[in-house]
This record gives C-alpha cells, structure tokens and sequence, in this order.
C-alpha cells in the first residue's frame, strides 16, 4: 500500500480519533462535502463509532467537523457497500474490472452520481486507492 502523504491537520484528526477510539485508521481526508472521513480497518467501524455514536459525537464537537466512518473491506464490493450506506443499493457485481452498483431508485442513482458526476468522481477516487476498477452506476 503506498502511504500517502497526510498534512499536519488530517495528523492531528488521526491521532485524536485513533485515541479516543482505540481503533487503527487505514485512511483519512475530507470530502467535498466539508465532511472528516476517517476509514477504519475491517472490524472496527462499531467500535470507532462507539455506543449509539458516543464516540462521533465527541469528535464532532472536539474537532469541529462533521465526522463519518466507513469500514474497509479486502473485497471491493463490500467496501463500495459500507461507503455508500446508509443509501439503499439493490446489488453490486463485478465482471473483470468493472463494479456495477445497480440501483433500485432514480434518486439513489442521482445522489451516487450527484452533480456533475461529482459524487461518482469521488468515489471513483477512494476506490483507486486500494483497488484496480471501475465503477458504474446502474
């Protein structure tokens, strides 16, 4: 895995979550939503939120951020699947190096998408850091 080089800021967010939830990051950046993204190794995305999210919530308001946690995965679909939750996504295939999300609903379909292609564009991009695919929304 190549490390990528983290700022000063996203070390700070990193050591601060991984202390008050005893948890490993794999990952962390903000979105284009503002929001702080922190990806937690498989296994630990119940334990960084803690209890009815006790533990977001501290962060939220230690950090000033919106917080969300997404749980990694080895297997691309189901990584695809944490970080588009809590949408609800009828299935996700994989032929070769293609990954279709299908959909059952056309305002699911427009919020994986978003404006512009922005929403894909991005997931497309946390994607490419750990897996070879491409993602198509069906």
């Amino acid at each position: 895995t190549n490390m990528r080089e983290f700022n000063l800021q996203i070390i700070g967010y990193i050591n601060t979550f991984e202390k008050l939830t005893r948890t490993k990051v794999k990952d962390a950046f903000i979105n284009k939503n503002n929001q702080l993204v922190f990806i937690v190794e498989p296994g630990f995305a119940g334990m960084a939120i803690g209890k009815e999210g006790v533990n977001i919530k501290r962060l939220s308001k230690m950090l000033n951020k919106n917080i969300k946690v997404i749980e990694f995965n080895p297997d691309v679909k189901k990584f695809i699947k944490n970080i588009t939750q809590p949408l609800e996504i009828k299935e996700i295939t994989q032929e070769n190096n293609t990954v279709n999300i299908i959909t059952n609903s056309t305002s699911v379909k427009a919020s994986l998408i978003g404006r512009d292609r922005k929403n894909l564009k991005a997931l497309q991009n946390l994607i490419d850091k750990y897996f070879k695919v491409e993602i198509k929304i069906l």
